[in-house]
């Protein structure tokens, strides 16, 4: 099988578009599995039972990376994961008390949170687009929590806001952190690590109670299987094929997906602000994409004109 082969199939850029895609579809179905999930357990360990299940299984798929690692290596995992732990942890505490669709579109400011946190490190002014992204998902987070005639945010919404905070600054820690690590060795000790801040979590603030059913129990296996092995497996290798600009695009799978899902399965209903709020957020998340996009296509077509002429047919060569 060559490198251009995914399980028999031959790859290229639109089957790679797919499989982050469906990546991104999958991962979002963890805000539906979690809601059922949660009819018993606490988010703490909800959090726990999902994470070591999907580390036993990645870990053992990826064995061979097990005994790549040292203090040092460790030392960022651990980092990663408790931010990561944190971002996951607030989001299901507001997921306890907020709809998954709204949940997922005010996860969509992490277009504004990551530039903000980056800026504030660096010491960095945004530049004009990122600003422009930025307040038109300020406006989508004013409809989408719009009650009646008034701005408001539930204590439940605010829980999220903070999540996608800590998300943000699980982007920068993994991106510093871990930049000269291997990165299949973190993403697997990551996941250790997430599990152990849940467990301590777990057993200092939260009655411990197992699912009590087999939908429970069904639902604590998606999330960790198709939300997090499938997803962790699937998107990188997708994304071998594609642009980061690219990859920007196809995020908005990921709130339409949750979305469409709390809707349908958990019966939740939009009203027309929401509606409003949920599309500019989405606007803000694609149109930087789509510029990025075409600003990296362009550079790319230009790049291979210019080997076109300086090659062996090319002017000024006999």
């Amino acid at each position: 099988m060559s490198s251009m082969e995914f399980k028999g199939i031959e790859m290229n850029e639109r089957r790679g578009e797919f499989l982050v895609g469906l990546a991104l579809a999958l991962r979002a179905s963890s805000l539906l599995f979690a809601t059922i999930a949660m009819r018993t357990m606490g988010p703490f360990l909800t959090i726990a039972i999902r994470f070591t299940i999907a580390f036993i299984i990645i870990a053992f798929l990826f064995r061979r990376n097990i005994t790549k690692v040292d203090a040092k290596t460790l030392l960022h995992c651990a980092l990663i994961g408790i931010t990561f732990f944190f971002a996951m942890l607030f989001e299901l505490l507001g997921l306890k008390t907020t709809p998954s669709s709204v949940t997922a579109f005010l996860e969509g400011m992490v277009v504004v949170m990551v530039p903000a946190v980056t800026g504030i490190v660096y010491k960095k002014l945004p530049d004009r687009m990122t600003v422009f992204s930025a307040i038109l998902a300020i406006i989508g987070v004013g409809f989408l929590t719009l009650k009646g005639d008034r701005i408001g945010f539930t204590s439940g919404e605010l829980l999220v806001l903070f999540g996608t905070f800590w998300y943000s600054l699980s982007v920068l820690v993994t991106d510093t952190a871990a930049k000269h690590d291997d990165l299949m060795t973190v993403s697997i000790y990551q996941l250790l690590f997430i599990a152990i801040f849940a467990y301590i979590g777990a057993f200092i603030f939260e009655e411990i109670r197992l699912p009590q059913s087999g939908t429970e129990w069904g639902a604590v296996f998606a999330l960790a299987v198709i939300c997090s092995c499938v997803g962790f497996t699937i998107q990188p290798f997708g994304q071998k094929y594609i642009t980061p600009e690219r990859a920007g695009i196809l995020a908005i799978f990921n709130p339409l997906t949750a979305a469409v899902l709390g809707v349908i399965f958990l019966h939740e209903k939009m009203t027309p602000s929401m509606l409003l709020g949920s599309f500019l957020i989405l606007v803000s998340i694609l149109v930087p994409a789509l510029i990025a996009d075409r600003a990296a296509r362009r550079d790319a077509a230009a790049a291979i004109d210019s080997d076109a002429d300086s090659g062996p047919d090319g002017p000024g060569r006999n």
